[in-house]
């Protein structure tokens, strides 16, 4: 799936690979759903085992995957994670401002 690479950032390994790092960021049922595409994937290679993949309900499972997947923002995301970045950085300084400040007044105050 090439949403796993625009969508997730993961464009490196098997389909098997991205799909258990992208696990942790789907919801459940998507994690569900990537299962099932997931073994599937193994079982075409058996020809017994090929006749038992219920076709309709992998196809059902890749469209919802993929809806999931097209409807991520991957710039969003970024400028989410840069703003949380951020945002921890401004509170570490402030504290540290409020310290030094601090530190400052009981050096005076002595």
């Amino acid at each position: 799936m090439p949403l796993f690479e625009s969508r997730l950032g993961l464009g490196k390994g098997s389909f098997e690979k991205r799909a258990s790092r992208a696990a942790h960021r789907l919801p459940r049922w998507a994690r569900r759903d990537l299962a099932q595409l997931r073994a599937a994937q193994g079982m075409t290679g058996h020809p017994k085992l090929a006749k038992q993949i219920d076709m309709q309900a992998l196809r059902r499972a890749e469209t919802r995957v993929a809806a999931h997947l097209e409807g991520i923002d991957a710039k969003a995301r970024r400028r989410y994670w840069q703003l949380g970045v951020l945002g921890g950085l401004m509170f570490n300084l402030a504290l540290l401002a409020a310290l030094l400040f601090a530190g400052y007044y009981l050096l005076i105050r002595s």
